[in-house]
């Protein structure tokens, strides 16, 4: 094969005057080749680009295959239009490789079959309490569909840079995020009113976290909200979000006013 290279920038080398418009164009980057290794040509039968255009079934190069390569370069650098032996062919094709690099796929019926059964639907978000509250939240203006639409893409692509289940992964985000006591104001009467720490459930729970995600998504610089999404999620998973020092401060006013608690 280094032969063959040799040859080809003999091709590729400027000629004078009137032979350069004659001269075949050949292609800027290199011919590509495959792996030419004698074993694992053997075990695995790839073939370089050269063997694919003109297969040589000879195991050495003789003095006059040299001879006959170089006659068959300076005629095709002379500008030579009509090829005649085979080794003319070999060049010539080596100097045009394009229609060889070309690989076409060509599906079967059952395959097209299955795509325009599948073409109009959509992988659907799982029935899951969480998903639901997290859409309710996203939604604006009750374009639900939109929103489903926001979380889906987010959570794939949550899925594309930690491969793991996503879902998982939020359930266990808000987990960690999620306050365990609130605090509310207590009407007393007097003067001063009472404020007054609360357990929270678990629909609570997850409300806050998720309208920090929100928040914490609005902030990013992405056009793609979808993008940022994922972005404020994964962030809260690996603990890098602002939502955890929201979170702290909740339980600080609450341990603050933990005599006025009622369970």
């Amino acid at each position: 094969m280094a032969f063959i290279r040799a040859c080809v920038r003999q091709l590729q080398a400027p000629v004078a005057g009137a032979l350069r418009s004659r001269t075949p164009r050949l292609m800027s980057s290199p011919i590509i080749r495959y792996n030419s290794s004698s074993t694992k040509t053997s075990e695995k039968n790839d073939f370089s680009l050269a063997a694919q255009v003109f297969p040589l079934n000879k195991e050495s190069i003789t003095e006059g295959d040299v001879d006959e390569w170089l006659n068959a370069v300076q005629q095709l650098k002379g500008g030579k239009s009509h090829v005649e032996s085979e080794t003319e062919v070999y060049i010539s094709q080596l100097a045009h490789p394009e229609p060889f690099l070309e690989e076409k796929f060509e599906p079967t019926e059952e395959q097209l079959a299955e795509v325009e059964a599948f073409a109009n639907k959509r992988i659907p978000l799982p029935s899951n309490p969480t998903i639901d509250n997290f859409t309710n939240l996203i939604m604006r203006d009750g374009k639900k569909s939109k929103a489903q639409k926001i979380l889906s893409r987010a959570l794939y692509i949550v899925y594309l840079k930690t491969r793991k289940d996503p879902l998982v992964i939020l359930e266990e985000t808000l987990d960690k995020m999620a306050p365990l006591m609130a605090t509310k104001v207590q009407k007393t009467g007097a003067a001063k009113n009472r404020t007054v720490p609360y357990p929270l459930k678990k629909r609570q729970r997850n409300r806050y976290p998720i309208t920090w995600i929100l928040e914490g998504a609005s902030k990013k610089k992405s056009p793609d909200y979808s993008v940022r999404l994922s972005e404020e999620i994964i962030s809260a998973y690996e603990g890098k979000s602002s939502g955890y020092d929201r979170k702290a401060q909740m339980h600080k006013s609450a341990m603050a006013h933990r005599a006025y608690i009622r369970l």
